[in-house]
């Protein structure tokens, strides 16, 4: 039976929709913001409806844990901000940047701990907080006049950059400032996560930050550069890039096709990587089952300590990051 892109994005989104997602929490958040980004694309009515329903309900709640990981969700409502009927949550949104701003945990370097709701990364520096916490104080920021807000969020970006972007162009999992060296591997995931974080940030930053724009294009054309070197002939990446003998992922695919195709779309990312998305989007397409649900996603992964752990990860459950991320690349046309 064959599917249209049209009959995938719908499948997709009921899979979404038909998840817990009961937390204000990183999986979540992802999956919020890549229901999100097709509902921009889209307008569709029922992502809409529980969009508001979710942000409604949580809001409504009790505390939201002040955690780096646990920001995620925030990502998403900033680029709702004035679109849905929402409770009044301008209070809770000036916390979450005075709390990112003032009492965070950081490194020496000023770079945010990575902080889980149920485990702290003592000293640790993690790809990751790229998305689940710069990109939102940056926007946040932006959108409340907040200049300092802007500025923390570039920062984040920038020392994240220095510590764990190699000279092939590749970003590794973490950096300890304990050990003072980066720890982990060059992550798959993580890369897409550098990435979209990147083209977003190009997306949204005024032609003021000409400067810090010049740099992020740059960073951005030079890890592109190097997932162009190391993509499978299947099209994904394995879960360690730079090491074949793992195995093939599809949420970090995923992740860096959006980043690509929307870059291109957008003109900040050089249209001679047009056909690496395409190849991976063709092959996340193919690990869409007939349910909306995108398999080969590995599980929740914290920095190993060599390729071998990467590499047996479980890849074998509905996740709402791949989701999340899926829903992203199928905002754009292939």
């Amino acid at each position: 039976m064959s599917r249209t892109i049209e009959h995938i994005r719908v499948a997709t989104v009921d899979a979404t929709l038909r998840m817990p997602l009961r937390e204000w929490n990183w999986s979540e958040g992802v999956a919020l913001y890549g229901l999100t980004t097709l509902w921009e694309r889209t307008g569709a009515e029922r992502i809409r409806t529980f969009l508001e329903r979710w942000y409604g309900e949580h809001l409504g709640e009790g505390s939201i844990p002040e955690t780096v990981n646990a920001t995620a969700p925030w990502a998403g409502l900033m680029k709702l901000s004035g679109k849905l009927e929402l409770v009044d949550y301008a209070d809770r949104l000036a916390d979450r940047v005075d709390h990112l701003l003032h009492r965070s945990l950081r490194l020496a370097n000023g770079a945010y701990e990575h902080t889980l709701t149920e485990t702290k990364f003592e000293k640790q520096m993690w790809v990751d907080t790229l998305f689940m916490a710069g990109l939102f104080l940056t926007e946040a920021g932006l959108r409340l006049g907040n200049e300092a807000a802007v500025e923390e969020g570039l920062k984040q970006f920038h020392v994240h950059v220095a510590g764990l972007q190699q000279p092939n162009g590749l970003f590794y999992h973490g950096w300890d400032e304990g050990k003072g060296s980066v720890i982990g591997c060059q992550w798959a995931r993580g890369n897409a996560w550098a990435a979209v974080v990147a083209v977003e940030l190009l997306r949204i930053l005024p032609e003021r930050y000409a400067e810090d724009r010049r740099i992020i294009r740059d960073v951005l054309h030079k890890q592109l550069k190097g997932l162009q070197a190391y993509q499978d002939l299947s099209g994904l990446w394995t879960t360690v890039v730079t090491e074949p003998g793992t195995y093939v992922e599809s949420s970090a695919a995923a992740g860096i096709a959006y980043a690509v195709l929307r870059g291109i779309r957008e003109g900040s990312v050089d249209p001679a990587f047009g056909e690496m998305a395409r190849m991976a989007y063709r092959a996340v397409c193919a690990l869409i089952d007939h349910d909306g649900v995108l398999r080969g996603v590995s599980s929740g992964t914290g920095v190993q300590s060599h390729p071998g752990e990467y590499h047996v990860i479980a890849r074998d459950r509905l996740e709402g990051y791949g989701q999340g991320l899926l829903l992203m690349m199928l905002s754009e046309e292939l």
